[in-house]
C-alpha cells in the first residue's frame, strides 16, 4: 500500500513540476515573440533600391515557339524574368519588418512572390517539355531552377529520377551537394535519402 503511495506521490510531483517547465517555458517564447514582433513594427524604413534583385536571363533557356503549349510556358516565364524579385523563402514577416521595416513588408512580398512563381514556371515548364519528349531541355529547365536555388522537393526528384535512368552518377552526386545546401528541414532529409538510396544502388549495380 504505501510503496504504492510514495510512488504516486512522486509521479503528481513530477507531473507538476513537468507542467510548470513546459508552462514557463511557452510564456518564455510567447514572450520573446511578441517583444521581437514590437522591434520589427517599430524598425525604420530601409531603402529597397539598394537591394541585389534576382535576375534570371530567360533567353537562354529553350524555346519552341512552334509548339503552342510550349510557347505559352516559356511565355510565362518571360514574363516573370522581367519583374523585381528577391528570395526571401528563408524569411518569415518578422524577419523582413526588422531587416526593412514594416512600411517595405508589402513591397517585400510582392518580390518574394515573385521569385516563388519563378520556381514553380521553371518546374512545370521543365515538365512539360519532358512530357513533349524533349528530355535534354528539360533537364537543362530543371538544372536552372537548382541553381536558383529552388526549394521545390520535386525539382530535386525528377532530376534524380532522370539521372538514374541515365546512369549519370556524377549528375546525382552533384545534386546531392546541391540539395544539402539548399533545402532545410523535411524536404531535405526526404531528397537526400533518396539521394543517398540512388547512389546505393548505382554502386551495387
Amino acid at each position: 500500500m504505501f510503496p504504492f503511495l510514495t510512488a504516486f506521490m512522486i509521479f503528481i510531483v513530477v507531473t507538476t513540476i513537468l507542467r510548470t517547465k513546459a508552462t514557463r517555458d511557452e510564456k518564455a517564447r510567447t514572450e520573446a515573440f511578441w517583444n521581437r514582433e514590437n522591434e520589427a513594427n517599430n524598425t525604420r524604413r530601409a531603402d529597397l533600391s539598394l537591394l541585389s534583385y534576382y535576375s534570371f536571363p530567360c533567353e537562354t533557356l529553350p524555346a519552341f515557339p512552334e509548339d503552342p503549349e510550349l510557347s505559352s510556358a516559356y511565355e510565362e516565364l518571360t514574363s516573370l524574368c522581367e519583374k523585381r524579385m528577391l528570395n526571401l523563402n528563408r524569411l518569415s514577416n518578422t524577419d523582413l519588418k526588422l531587416k526593412y521595416g514594416p512600411q517595405n513588408l508589402e513591397e517585400l512580398t510582392v518580390y518574394g512572390d515573385n521569385f516563388a512563381a519563378l520556381e514553380s514556371a521553371l518546374l512545370s515548364y521543365g515538365k512539360l517539355l519532358n512530357e513533349k519528349g524533349t528530355r535534354q531541355d528539360a533537364e537543362k529547365v530543371l538544372e536552372r531552377g537548382i541553381a536558383l536555388p529552388t526549394e521545390l522537393m520535386e525539382n530535386y526528384e525528377l532530376l534524380a529520377a532522370w539521372y538514374r535512368e541515365e546512369g549519370a552518377d556524377r549528375k546525382l552526386q552533384g545534386l546531392k551537394s546541391m540539395a544539402e545546401a539548399n533545402l532545410q528541414g523535411y524536404a531535405k532529409d526526404a531528397v537526400i535519402k533518396a539521394l543517398s538510396d540512388s547512389a546505393g544502388r548505382a554502386e551495387i549495380a
